[in-house]
């Protein structure tokens, strides 16, 4: 790849992404089930391109996009992570409910994927611990395993992922709003009820944002003239990655065992050193997390649109059925947990924080407060705090993201093994705690 061919890239890139920004403000259900521009410009491209119409050509290079991106936008997961023990010790029921839901889907679907592939045979190895991924995690995270699937020889999954990611959303907003309007009625909310519930998802406004709303998207750490400052943001990302590489690198020469793990591992374990070391030597004012965000969203933007302008249409097409009855059985087992457990281990606000948990176990953190914004419309609840500290405490189970492609590397049947066992370890473990906490508190 050059410089030239990098520029031809983004060229086409940009023009899509506008369309897919244009498109999705021309009609509301792309913004009520908040698919981003990223995604409807990547299926546009996709469409006109090669494998559609054949009106233009998808770079090849477009394929490549992810595995060199994920191991930066990981990098930020850690940066900026800091733990207030009191909020940690209230928040716990939460992420224990939450991680319950997790482990099933990751448990459940590596067993489901097994399954299916006795009818579906050309299903990839590996494809039913993709679940877990798409739907806590969405495109990005998907994109992310995907690609480890990919550098491990096992290919397919990236399709797979970018469609349950896809499914995740609808069933969370679809049926997300089916629960909430049956919770209201049964009177579960604490700040609503049947007669005052919004029957509109204040969601993703058309149009420009009112002045009061708009805000900066980072703030000056030092003076412009001595570096630019998105620069300097972006060198501690990769940075991180540098370090993180370094260290496995050097680990490697010793142990074989680190030098053959993935490079997605390189971001999260280096953005947690330089954390660490920057916070000692009190030199963390000099990372600006807002920047960092916007920089990792960024590039999540270019992961998102090039995996589903290379989506295998061939492949989806083939296998719809059996990811239609997958996602259907993970949902629906999601939500039953989330309801059932935090009605039993929530004191307050358990309706607003099941409805959290269920849109960010399904489709994404944005549909989750979206969900929580129509039976709390004033922001009084702590659901959304709430799960901020959530994804804190339990970002440590991003490393699966790396870590399971390289069991199904060995072998499927070790790779379904050591899945399942962790994935059910992780539900009982986690669902255990929340009993003890309720008990305890």
């Amino acid at each position: 790849m050059t410089i030239a061919s990098l520029k031809a890239d983004f060229l086409l890139m940009s023009v899509f992404l506008l369309i897919g920004f244009f498109v999705r403000a021309r009609f509301k259900i792309f913004r009520r089930l908040f698919i981003p521009a990223s995604l409807i410009g990547g299926v546009l491209l996709l469409i006109i391109g090669q494998q559609g119409f054949g009106l233009v050509t998808v770079p090849d290079s477009y394929s490549g996009f992810s595995s060199g991106l994920i191991d930066i936008i990981l990098a930020s997961l850690v940066l900026g992570i800091s733990i207030n023990k009191e909020r940690l010790q209230s928040y716990l029921e939460y992420s224990f409910i939450t991680m319950t839901a997790y482990g099933m889907q990751l448990g459940v679907g590596a067993l489901l994927g097994v399954l299916l592939q006795k009818v579906w045979s050309g299903l990839p190895d590996g494809w039913g611990t993709m679940g877990v991924f798409a739907f806590h995690g969405g495109h990005g995270t998907a994109a992310a395993a995907g690609t480890e699937f990919e550098t491990v020889g096992l290919a397919g999954n990236m399709a797979v992922g970018m469609v349950l990611s896809t499914f995740g959303l609808i069933v969370s907003m679809t049926i997300g709003i089916i629960i909430v309007n049956y919770g209201v009625r049964k009177n579960w909310g604490t700040y609503v009820n049947s007669g005052n519930l919004s029957s509109k998802i204040e969601c993703d406004k058309n149009g420009p944002l009112p002045e009061e709303e708009r805000t900066c998207i980072g703030r000056l750490v030092v003076p412009s003239k001595c570096i630019n400052h998105l620069a300097l943001q972006f060198a501690w990302l990769l940075f991180s990655v540098w370090v993180g590489k370094m260290l496995f690198k050097t680990l490697g020469n010793y142990i074989e065992f680190f030098g053959k793990l993935p490079s997605v591992l390189h971001g999260i374990i280096g953005g947690a050193i330089l954390w660490f070391v920057l916070i000692k030597t009190k030199r963390d004012y000099l990372v600006d997390m807002r920047t960092i965000k916007q920089i990792t969203s960024f590039l999540l933007e270019i992961v998102v649109f090039a995996a589903m302008a290379t989506l295998d249409l061939e492949f989806v097409g083939t296998y719809m059925i059996p990811l239609l009855i997958y996602s259907t059985i993970l949902s629906i087992i999601s939500i039953v947990i989330i309801l059932v457990f935090s009605k039993k281990f929530l004191k307050n606000e358990w309706f607003e924080k099941a409805c959290m948990a269920i849109g960010a176990a399904t489709g994404t953190t944005s549909t989750g407060l979206a969900l929580v914004r129509t039976i709390d419309p004033d922001a009084r609840s702590s659901a959304g705090d709430t799960h901020g500290v959530y994804s804190t405490v339990m970002s440590w189970k991003d490393v699966f993201v790396g870590i399971i492609p390289m069991w199904f590397a060995t072998g499927a049947f070790s790779g379904v093994l050591y899945s399942s066992i962790a994935g059910f370890a992780i539900m009982i473990a986690a669902a255990v705690l929340a009993f003890v906490f309720r008990e305890n508190r």
